[in-house]
């Protein structure tokens, strides 16, 4: 696989993983510099960026993500190093999609609305019996914002299709009043931005933005949690544009009164409109997802593949459509024929990948070996931060290698809520792509583990 493709191919799945506010602020002018084979198994993989400021970002919080898209899609295992370089804008800097999309319909251009992906409709939302009252609501919100559900909360997994109901909210609202302003950020973007308004001494300004319009849309609002000054700036935007009869639309990835270190005063408020969660789609969801991604990318794959695919990937939109931009990479690259047996030895690599004999007591005996704890104490009660962390290191690669249902995890672990399991690999997860002494430790136990 030459560079380009192997770029493109993780662009395309940052694209699926990242919010839109995120992928645009980052990944643009990126690029593969260069490929160097060590031996069959390993290479060193150059990523350029087009500043300091970009390369330490993504270095700090994708580099996990980045390089398990190379290594999948390479099959080798990979050493990334960030560069800092310019692209020749001579040449096509923006790799050529793979496959042409067909773009889904949309409201005409409207410049009220920041933030909104033109692709995120709800044309394009596939409605199941996993989300169908999340889109009913949604709907009856379009025609009367601000009055008919507000707050309106929306909470569920990664990668079920809380970001792609929630804009669709904006883009209909923009049709039916046009002069509505409408703002889309995730939690993040809030907090970073009114950081640097304090910094410039723009406060005024931060206000202006988010006080001062129709619609607020907020991603991922769990991650003001903890952060005191963000929670209080938010209580008051949130109070602000409520009174106002401004309509209010957050997601998350679990319940407001579930969220830890959240004031109780935002939770109150979160919990006074209409909360609705969107559960991981079922067969016929996934299948009609699958079938309207091959429609969107101009691409014919056979029923039979994909009545494949539907039943493999169990867990949602977002791993539908990134194992799918996979395989039609790969073939494409491979130029093979895109059929049932490629697809079944496809998966059967995969598989055959993540088990290599490693069960759950062999990851939860290495960790307690490497922490130095007992096994009881690792899937006991005790709250120590040391044994709290080992014990979540275990969930993290329970969950990640073994893909054991998190329900069964909370057994091995003294019968713990699922939610709490949740919790923990959500946790190692945001810190394994920001903190180089986590993911050093999580690659030190994946090789110990993989090693034999």
């Amino acid at each position: 696989m030459n560079k380009e493709i192997l770029w493109q191919t993780v662009i395309e799945t940052l694209k699926i993983n990242l919010s839109p506010a995120n992928f645009s602020t980052w990944f643009p002018q990126t690029f593969i510099l260069k490929i160097k084979k060590v031996n069959n198994q390993h290479q060193i993989v150059e990523i350029a960026c087009p500043s300091t400021f970009v390369k330490n970002t993504i270095e700090d919080r994708y580099f996990g993500q980045i390089k398990e898209i190379i290594d999948s899609a390479t099959g080798q295992k990979s050493n990334l190093i960030f560069s800092i370089k310019q692209a020749d804008q001579t040449k096509t800097t923006a790799n050529p999609p793979l496959f042409q999309s067909t773009p889904a319909p949309v409201s005409t251009v409207n410049h009220n609305n920041q933030g909104l992906n033109p692709r995120f409709v709800f044309e394009s939302f596939i409605v199941g019996s996993s989300n169908n009252f999340a889109h009913a609501a949604a709907r009856g919100i379009v025609t009367n914002p601000g009055k008919a559900y507000n707050p309106f909360f929306i909470y569920g997994g990664v990668g079920v299709g809380k970001t792609h109901l929630m804009q669709a909210i904006g883009h209909g609202i923009s049709q039916h009043f046009p002069d509505h302003k409408i703002i889309y950020a995730s939690a993040e973007t809030f907090t970073n931005e009114l950081v640097a308004s304090l910094q410039n001494k723009t406060t005024p300004k931060f206000k202006k933005k988010y006080r001062e319009v129709d619609v607020l849309l907020i991603d991922d609002i769990q991650f003001i949690s903890g952060k005191e000054y963000s929670q209080e700036e938010f209580f008051h935007t949130f109070n602000s544009l409520y009174m106002n009869g401004r309509q209010i639309v957050l997601t998350a990835d679990r319940r407001p009164e579930e969220i830890s270190r959240l004031e109780d005063r935002l939770v109150s408020r979160f919990l006074g409109g209409l909360t609705v969660d969107i559960q991981a789609p079922d067969y016929e969801m996934r299948l009609a997802i699958l079938k309207q991604k091959c429609r969107q990318k101009q691409k014919e794959v056979s029923g039979e593949v994909l009545d494949f695919i539907a039943t493999q990937v169990e867990s949602n939109a977002r791993e539908l459509e990134g194992v799918l931009v996979q395989i039609l990479t790969l073939t494409e690259t491979n130029r093979a024929d895109l059929d049932l047996d490629y697809v079944r030895k496809f998966f059967g690599v995969k598989k055959k990948q993540r088990s290599l004999k490693i069960t759950p007591e062999k990851i939860v005996s290495l960790i307690a070996k490497e922490s130095g704890f007992k096994i009881k104490e690792i899937t006991g009660l005790s709250r120590k931060a040391p044994l709290v962390k080992a014990r979540h290191l275990a969930m993290y690669l329970l969950r990640n290698d073994l893909e054991l249902p998190l329900t069964k995890i909370g057994e091995i672990f003294g019968d713990r809520d699922h939610t709490t399991v949740m919790h923990a690999t959500d946790k190692i997860q945001r810190l394994f792509t920001s903190n180089q002494n986590l993911r050093s430790e999580v690659v030190n136990l994946r090789n110990n583990l993989f090693k034999q």
